[in-house]
């Protein structure tokens, strides 16, 4: 298995592109929600579920233009789309382009260092997530709609429940 080396990495905040600005990215972790299964010798955990889908981008850049340009996703959805491309070491190209649509949970001022430039994280929880890896899809969330494919298996489906 070849390993990969990231070229580029940009995202767009609805029409708020950033590009060069990219510090670093923190996509989706889709964790499963577990409740304990008490009252037999050996305790186990059931999956009912996964916990909130959230994530993080934190871009070099100015927080009050950032601030105003984002704020109003504070109270209402925003499309968040985040490529990244580059090569394998076996010269095979790839892009993965994480979608993401939800509310911005919180636009913070990074700690203030001499001779660096100021840096602001972004945070955001989805509605709906999507990971395509070089055109094939990974994972397909929408909280709306109930359709959860996870690791390209449709876990509803799966369930029974579609």
């Amino acid at each position: 298995m070849a390993d990969r080396i990231r070229m580029r990495l940009s995202a767009q905040i609805e029409s708020v592109p950033l590009m060069n600005e990219i510090v670093e990215f923190t996509p989706v972790d889709i964790k499963t929600k577990t409740v304990s299964n008490e009252g037999s010798f050996v305790e186990s955990e059931d999956v009912v579920g996964f916990e909130p889908l959230k994530w993080t981008l934190k871009v070099r850049g100015d927080h009050q233009k950032i601030q105003n340009a984002l704020g109003r996703f504070l109270m209402d959805n925003a499309q968040i789309n985040v490529t990244e491309k580059g090569k394998g070491t076996d010269q095979a190209k790839y892009q993965e382009v994480y979608s993401m649509y939800g509310p911005i949970t919180n636009i913070k001022k990074d700690a203030v260092k001499m001779g660096e430039k100021p840096t602001v994280t972004i945070e955001g929880t989805c509605k709906a997530y999507k990971l395509t890896d070089t055109g094939t899809v990974i994972h397909d969330i929408n909280v709306d709609t109930g359709k959860t494919v996870v690791g390209g298996v449709d876990l509803m489906g799966t369930a029974g429940i579609s």
